[in-house]
This record gives structure tokens, C-alpha cells and sequence, in this order.
């Protein structure tokens, strides 16, 4: 069995409300944007290669632009916020709604498995 690794997840939000009823999903099952991809292969691209990482097609290229605090919080091994998902359509696949930074360095640092809080798809 698979060994699961992920951050460590803060008792209290940033904006001070409790973080609770997050669950912990395989970084294999969401899918990355074009910058998150850019950072990936600019910085982990072997580490991530054969992991089945899937990519949007053909969308557009949203920057990181919190890397430098995002990548400190996690090399100081800060308590994180879960990330954001929803189901993408009805695959087995997760969107990423608030999280893009943290989802890239899960990959960076060797994780396996990521804090998210499954938000309720609206069609």
C-alpha cells in the first residue's frame, strides 16, 4: 500500500474560521492548469515524470505569482489551509479552485496526497 505523504493542515483558516471536514486526495487526481504545468516542468519535471499528472488542453496561462511565500511556508514547514476542488464533469478528476501553489510544491516535496476541502459542483 501506498505510503501517504502531505503537509501538515492548520486548526484555524487564515481568515480565522476552523478547518474542518477536509479529506485527503491523491495529487494524481487533479488536474493542472498550463502555469501550474510551466512551474512543474521548471522545477520538478523529472521528479513528476510517470505520474500520471493530468493537464487541461489549450488553457490559458495563469502565472504563479505567490511562489516565493508559498514555496517559505512549506520549506518552514508551516500548517497550510487545504486546497479547493471540485469534480471535473463526472470523471474521477479534480479541479483546482484555490490551491494552484500549494498543489505544485505537494509535487516539488515529494508528497503523494494533498489537503482538500471537495467544494459542491453547481451545474
Amino acid at each position: 500500500m501506498e505510503e501517504i505523504k502531505h503537509y501538515i493542515v492548520s486548526d484555524m483558516k487564515e481568515n480565522g474560521c476552523k478547518n474542518e471536514g477536509w479529506l485527503i486526495v491523491p495529487l494524481w487526481k487533479l488536474i493542472i492548469d498550463a502555469g501550474m504545468d510551466k512551474k512543474i516542468r521548471e522545477i520538478c519535471d523529472d521528479m513528476c515524470k510517470g505520474n500520471g499528472i493530468k493537464r487541461f488542453k489549450n488553457e490559458l496561462m495563469i502565472p504563479l505569482n505567490k511562489w516565493d511565500k508559498v514555496q517559505k511556508d512549506f520549506k518552514d514547514k508551516k500548517e497550510l489551509d487545504p486546497i479547493k476542488i471540485k469534480k471535473f464533469k463526472k470523471s474521477k478528476y479534480y479541479e483546482i479552485i484555490d490551491g494552484r501553489h500549494r498543489c505544485v510544491l505537494s509535487h516539488y516535496f515529494g508528497y503523494t496526497h494533498i489537503p482538500c476541502n471537495l467544494l459542491n459542483n453547481v451545474d
